[in-house]
């Protein structure tokens, strides 16, 4: 008889840890699921959440451009980013075309500093309102030539990130992507868009002191 009701208690016992331990699987698939639909995710709304990236290694041309510059002559090197695209198809074409031109940005630049340069002696060393509309004005015609002009730009690298965000409590979560790519162009094809951008803005200036002011920039250009 006493054998018989210790076969009952474990049995009795068995049964209540199976159901204890049912209802602990339970209540924790009720917890990931509480998770994964939480009002407020970590961090808070609006809080990016990395998901994914292309390498674990932040590649150095990204922040440090310039060092990648000098340690790689010949060659132009230039960045272009995106920071919320929907895929990674339109985060590369973005990133690209933010790269190129940045390319006819930096002719701009330097048209700038020809500019400077160019009438240096000839204007007030602080210039006037009429010398920053003229320079202005230069730096545009010149920049708009490079953009048309560009060519030979080679795709060197590029790193992408997906993140994901909440921006309202009952908003459901979505993804997108960070993309950054790094371009090059070599160093001929440079300099010869910065003197084929200067000529064409040259010939296209309605201004005869404007295209006087290019010849010079062209000519200070090749010392």
């Amino acid at each position: 008889m006493t054998s018989f009701r210790s076969s009952l208690f474990f049995m009795a016992r068995g049964r209540i840890r199976g159901t204890s331990l049912a209802l602990a699987f339970f209540g924790a698939l009720g917890s990931l699921s509480a998770c994964s639909s939480l009002s407020t995710p970590p961090g808070g709304l609006g809080v990016p959440h990395l998901e994914a990236r292309s390498s674990t290694k932040h590649p150095a041309w990204i922040d440090r451009l310039g060092r990648w510059q000098k340690d790689h002559p010949g060659r132009q090197y230039f960045v272009g980013t995106t920071s919320k695209e929907p895929d990674q198809e339109s985060g590369r074409t973005d990133a690209y075309q933010n790269a190129v031109r940045a390319i006819a940005e930096r002719i701009g630049e330097k048209a700038h500093s020809l500019y400077r340069q160019a009438t240096s002696r000839s204007m007030d060393a602080n210039g006037s309102g009429m010398d920053m509309s003229v320079r202005r004005h230069v730096t545009s015609l010149v920049t708009n030539e490079a953009s048309a002009r560009i060519s030979g730009v080679r795709v060197e690298d590029y790193f992408w990130q997906k993140f994901w965000e909440k921006d309202q409590e009952e908003q459901a979560p979505y993804s997108f992507y960070k993309y950054d790519v790094l371009v090059s162009i070599r160093q001929d094809l440079y300099d010869s868009l910065l003197r084929h951008s200067l000529e064409g803005a040259r010939q296209n200036a309605s201004d005869p002191k404007v295209r006087a002011l290019l010849e010079q920039m062209i000519h200070q250009s090749s010392h």
